[in-house]
């Protein structure tokens, strides 16, 4: 018997989709609104809604897309022109008392205003569990945007990873099962250690000027993890323009963005990952979640 509670799914790409279609295996109310695809108007047990309020009206669980907002100020809603994506403010205003509200990457001030309403509020990319999986569909999807770039193979090419966290961790993984020479540059001694053991070339990121400099010529690919700017003007200037830098760091990114335009580096800032290269994957992740959120909440 699938459970009555009304979800209600707010915004987002196509995850959205995934995420309604694996909820409704378990509920039998779920409404979506932000989603406007040629062809795809009905889904088995979803209802597309075209007014915000209509789609909120009892709801008893509210989904917020990864990001839930880009600006800080309206839903995250990139399947609508920017005039008609709802504000987080006009959601909250909405959505109706006692709601469970869920998101991903939520803006603290919309948390604070929500928590001072009375709502319980949880950011579902908080989860370990959830992070330790997108992680891989993050991993994965970086490595499809080196060989839709790359004139070679996979293997035997050489490949650098600067950090040692989730993503890394499952991109080493990956590069080495396909037979790719792996370097990994990383601050703390223990990851490096991890790295080594696992078959992977070691580079101690340290404060010093140029401590990247070895990456500078003999890589075919660069994957950075690291939210710092690493990849400044002086190593752009000086590396080779063969070598295809991917930057998989969240906002401010690891590569001197002005920089790497003025000198026409091969850079890709290859953001929202998932959501682009495997929705259905990436939205089922955060059904599970949420579904498992619900369970804990006991509604």
């Amino acid at each position: 018997m699938k459970n009555s509670i009304k979800i209600s799914i707010i915004g987002g790409d196509l995850r959205a989709l995934a995420v309604a279609k694996r909820l409704a295996l378990s509920y039998d109310n779920i409404n979506l609104f932000g989603i406007r695809l040629g062809g795809v108007s009905e889904m088995n047990g979803v209802e597309f809604k075209e007014e915000l309020e209509e789609a909120l009206a009892g709801a008893g669980a509210v989904i917020l897309p990864l990001p839930s907002s880009v600006d800080g100020v309206s839903i995250n809603c990139p399947l609508y022109e920017p005039s008609e994506r709802p504000k987080l403010s006009e959601i909250l205003r909405h959505i109706p008392d006692g709601c469970l509200i869920f998101g991903g990457k939520l803006p603290e001030s919309f948390v604070r205003s929500a928590e001072q309403k009375g709502f319980c509020v949880k950011d579902y990319f908080e989860s370990e569990d959830f992070q330790i999986k997108n992680a891989y569909t993050t991993a994965e999807a970086a490595l499809s945007v080196a060989m839709n770039r790359l004139d070679r193979n996979i293997r035997g090419s050489r490949i650098a990873i600067t950090g040692y966290g989730r993503i890394a961790k499952h991109l080493c993984s990956l590069l080495l099962s396909l037979g790719a020479d792996v370097t990994v540059a990383a601050r703390r001694e223990s990851d490096l250690f991890w790295a080594e053991s696992f078959g992977c070339k070691t580079l101690r990121i340290t404060p010093a000027k140029g401590c990247l400099s070895p990456l500078q010529s003999g890589y075919d690919v660069i994957y950075n993890t690291v939210p710092i700017w690493l990849f400044d003007r002086d190593f752009l200037v000086k590396a080779d323009r063969n070598t295809f830098i991917v930057d998989l760091a969240s906002a401010p990114g690891g590569v001197d963005i002005r920089a790497a335009k003025e000198l026409g580096a091969n850079v890709s800032w290859a953001t929202s990952l998932p959501g682009k290269y495997a929705p259905r994957s990436a939205g089922e992740l955060i059904a599970d979640c949420v579904a498992r959120l619900i369970e804990e909440a006991s509604l």
